[in-house]
This record gives structure tokens, sequence and C-alpha cells, in this order.
């Protein structure tokens, strides 16, 4: 993996990225003027789930090299924000729960799934359910149900299995 940081123009704040060999981003985050961040593990309320949809060019001259270290830092900051809700997520659902929600987003590391019980958010290896599913389900809103199967810590997800994707959406 590699790290970048860049700082576009005044007033779009700090941007950190982890791409991989091919410039995959598989973490962003953005460190606003204000303070506040935006990350790619967190549904924002305007940005939705913030994530390079195309690939990093990182000899881009505006882009800086920084350290693994330099952004898990950054990272860090961000998550320990949340150690309480994710402690509480984590104990009202626990392996093997089943759980029910929606498809959220598509992104390197598989399926973002908005879990209903305590808005929490799971991801699932889309590759284990797309052949048995119409592709016409496969999108965004999507309800689902599956089975808590861990934690991913580094993004404070729940990770699913046993995905189930249905017809109807959710319209709530």
């Amino acid at each position: 993996m590699k790290y970048l940081k860049d700082c576009p123009e005044p007033g779009l704040g700090t941007w950190y990225f982890e791409i991989d060999s091919d410039g995959i981003a598989y973490r962003q985050i953005v460190i606003q003027d204000d303070g506040t961040y935006i990350a790619s593990n967190r549904k924002h309320e305007q940005y939705h789930f913030l994530l390079a949809e195309k690939a990093i060019n990182d000899t881009e001259p505006y882009y800086t090299k920084i350290t693994k270290k330099e952004f898990e830092e950054v990272w860090s900051n961000h998550l320990h924000t949340f150690n309480q809700e994710w402690h509480q997520i984590k104990n009202a659902l626990p392996v093997g729960t089943k759980v029910k929600g929606y498809i959220e987003a598509f992104f390197p590391h598989g399926t973002l799934i908005h879990i209903f019980q305590h808005h929490a958010v799971g991801l699932s290896d889309t590759r284990t359910y797309e052949e048995k599913t119409p592709s016409e389900w496969m999108y965004p809103r999507h309800e689902i149900t599956a089975i808590v199967q861990g934690y991913d810590e580094l993004n404070q997800w729940v990770i699913l299995e046993q995905t189930q994707v249905f017809e109807n959406q959710f319209t709530g």
C-alpha cells in the first residue's frame, strides 16, 4: 500500500489516501478546515461514503507521499471519536446474529451494507452472493439479510456472511 496527502485548494481541507499498487483507494479521509473529518468508512450526510471512484495516479505533482504511520495517525484519530459507539455495536451484534439492512455502496473491499440495527455499517464479500443474485438487484437500497461473521476493526465495520439480496428496495 502507498499513502498520499493532497491539499487541493483553500477551503477543501487536507485529503489522505491509502492506495494499492494500481492506484485503487482502500481508505480515504479528509480533514476539513474546521477540523471535522469525512472518512470512507462512515456515511456522511452530504458526501455519502467518500472514496475515490477511479485509480489515483500517485505521480501527479499535487500528491505528497506520506508514511503509513502518518496516515494511520490521522485515521486512528478519526476512529477514536467513534470508539464508544463501535463497542456498543459489537456488543449488540455478536457473531452469529442475523441482521437485516440494505446495500449502500460497492467498494474494493466488498459490498457496504446499512444494518438497520444500530445503524451499523456491514461489509459483505460480493463474490459470495453475486452469482445467485439477479443482476438487477445488485444496486444500492436493495434489502438484504446476513449473519454477523466478525468485525473489521480498521474500518469499524461488521463483517457479514450468508448474504441474501432481495428484490424489494428500502424506501425509508
